[in-house]
């Protein structure tokens, strides 16, 4: 699986306490018929060639999945609670609400945690929302387990090497039939910038005041009280946040890094930081009042379920900024599933996702192994519970909005995976994207101080923390956002009706280019509060 930040640049909270029963119990002798667990299986091993098995003494780390409960009432939970129109409206749950009405169940997870554990298995740890179970072990005892083998691979297409199960993992049947998914039997996914930078000599870009006059949001106060996780994948500096600050005389409070399965970059960041940086400084200015939580993962498909994951069991925002992506078609439906999973408990707490829908237009997969001879769309943008965000290119005359047209490069299309949701028509019944946008050309950026210099930024990674900035502005949870967005029926944005992304064309009201266009905050702001 491809998977890459959505940029382009111009110029560990403690383990939760384990229940006794899932970290001790006796070992279970296997019985059972084995049965396959689908949608386990990389995508990559269609264009990749084996060199051999994977030794058999590699210590390696799996997270096993669990299948939720009642999901037919946790999804129309999500759209009443997150609903305007609704009597639930608002209505949202808590954690342990959501434990006791949707989470796996503790006999799920020791009926898990106790065959693994009888393979030879250690139990590292489970999640607090018991969706997770982590096993450490080495090769020899993951393969054994669950009935595959673990072979090395070179993707003929990224020219990278990786390893990976070579057939569906399988399982005795009572376990199989509460398990979700298996994550860490393959390594191939890697995040890939997207990115090109050029320095300048003074910012050089959007600046916070004008960002607040184009889009209007100058009415609407600064996001005091409200609180905002950036979803990162790489680590920043203080002192380049605190130069942006002093820049723009922003009285921003210092953001505060969660780590995620032990991952923290900021001591030194990598080729990512100038992603993580802009996120934190695109939030600052729109909503300085705002607190910044960035949560840090390592970078793989466990680490960003166990990220999704914890930012739910955390409940500390109100909002949750994405702008690292994959194309659908390199990834694997245990790693989509499993971090929706999260996502769902997340927006069923109040909480919104705003994801950049990424900068190939409507082929997502370009930079990918799948390559950009078909049309794909990205993920979590993609998901239904999640505000897919798309770009624009933006013309102003100082502080006041000129107009905009489709920036080409703006992630758009028809997911394979998902179904077309109540709020949307779809394509075919498929959920389609972008549902939001709003500037992400590079050419109209965004001035970043990043890496000890300015820059000037753009892509759809831009576009997701201005509307993770708005939604803070407007001062109360939203949960699944798309069901006020689709709602307001374009009341309070700006249509964006020329330009395209290549397969799709923008035009009025919704399209799969820009969705329903930028926000005109404090239109927008009124409608989803009245």
């Amino acid at each position: 699986m491809s998977r890459r930040f959505r940029a382009l640049a111009l110029a560990a909270a403690p383990l939760p306490l384990l229940a006794a029963a899932a970290l001790a119990g006796p070992a279970v002798a296997q019985t059972q018929p084995l049965v396959s667990v689908p949608g386990n299986t990389s995508p990559a091993l269609s264009h990749s060639e084996r060199h051999g098995a994977v030794d058999a003494d590699t210590k390696m780390s799996v997270s096993v999945s669990l299948k939720l409960r009642n999901s037919s009432e946790l999804d129309k939970l999500i759209a009443d609670t997150s609903n305007p129109h609704s009597p639930q409206h608002g209505k949202f749950i808590t954690p342990a609400q959501f434990n006791d009405r949707f989470a796996p169940t503790q006999s799920s997870v020791d009926s898990v945690s106790n065959f693994l554990r009888g393979q030879g298995l250690t139990v590292a740890k489970v999640s607090a929302n018991r969706q997770v179970v982590t096993v450490d072990g080495t090769a020899a005892q993951l393969q054994h387990a669950f009935g595959t083998s673990l072979g090395r691979y070179t993707d003929t297409a990224e020219h990278r090497d990786f390893y990976a199960n070579d057939s569906a993992p399988k399982l005795p049947a009572d376990v199989a039939s509460v398990v979700q998914g298996v994550v860490g039997l393959d390594n191939h996914a890697v995040m890939h910038k997207n990115s090109v930078s050029h320095k300048a000599a003074a910012p050089s870009g959007f600046t916070p005041d004008q960002l607040h006059g184009v889009y209007d949001t100058g009415s609407l106060g600064s996001g005091s009280g409200q609180t905002v996780a950036l979803w990162e994948f790489d680590g920043y500096q203080t002192a380049n946040i605190s130069a942006y600050d002093k820049q723009f005389n922003l009285s921003s409070s210092a953001p505060k890094t969660v780590s995620v399965d032990n991952a923290n970059y900021d001591s030194q960041p990598g080729q990512g930081q100038g992603e993580v940086e802009l996120d934190i400084e695109i939030v600052q200015a729109m909503a300085q009042g705002a607190s910044t939580l960035v949560y840090e993962a390592p970078n793989s498909d466990q680490g960003e379920i166990d990220m999704a994951n914890q930012i739910a069991t955390d409940n500390k925002v109100s909002v949750v900024s994405i702008s690292w992506g994959s194309c659908e078609p390199d990834t694997t439906d245990s790693a989509i599933t499993g971090t929706s999973n999260a996502i769902k408990q997340a927006t069923a707490e109040g909480i919104s996702f705003f994801s950049a829908s990424g900068d190939d237009g409507s082929k997502d997969c370009t930079r990918s192994s799948t390559g950009g001879s078909v049309d794909a769309v990205d993920y979590p943008a993609s998901d239904p519970n999640v505000t897919g965000v798309g770009g624009t290119h933006l013309t102003a005359s100082g502080n006041s909005y000129g107009s905009e047209s489709a920036w080409d490069g703006s992630g758009g299309g028809t997911s394979a995976k998902f179904d077309a949701p109540s709020y949307q028509q779809g394509v075919n019944g498929k959920r389609t994207v972008p549902d939001v946008s709003s500037d992400a050309d590079p050419n109209t950026g965004y001035a970043i101080y990043s890496a000890g210099s300015w820059q000037v930024y753009g892509g759809t990674s831009c576009a997701a923390p201005m509307w993770a900035g708005f939604a803070a502005l407007v001062g109360k949870k939203l949960g699944a956002a798309n069901q006020a967005l689709y709602g307001a029926k374009g009341t309070g944005f700006h249509d964006v009706t020329s330009g395209s992304n290549g397969s799709f064309q923008a035009g009025q009201g919704y399209d799969q280019v820009t969705g329903w266009g930028s926000y005109d905050g404090a239109k927008l702001a009124a409608a989803l509060k009245g």
